[in-house]
């Protein structure tokens, strides 16, 4: 295996394991020591029962929750999904020090 597939394949296992805490309830903060994260936020049309109805994307990744508190400035923006395609989406932008996942609820602060 070449060392990129690897380091995506590790990437998407640690999604998918903060994913899976998230749902369970479990309290997971995401803190850069002296920098702020850029925070997308996106509403889930494909949610069946409210409990993955917003995505929050970090870096690429999506996490889904319930419910989303932001406490921090915030805007709108439309971003194309692919850089060069046409496809455009809509999102909630914001910097953030922190993201607190507790409970299915994110808290950005």
């Amino acid at each position: 295996m070449n060392q990129e597939f690897e380091k995506q394949h590790q990437q998407q296992n640690s999604t998918a394991t903060l994913q899976k805490f998230i749902t369970e309830g479990r309290e997971i903060l995401i803190k850069k020591p002296e920098e702020k994260t850029s925070v997308y936020i996106r509403y889930n049309n494909e949610d069946a029962d409210g409990s993955r109805k917003w995505r929050i994307i970090l870096n690429g990744n999506e996490f889904f929750v319930g419910e989303i508190l932001i406490g921090v400035v915030s805007r709108t923006t439309s971003l194309p999904i692919i850089e060069g395609t046409t496809e455009i989406k809509h999102h909630i932008c914001c910097l953030a020090n922190e993201i607190l996942f507790k409970d299915n609820v994110a808290k950005i602060s």
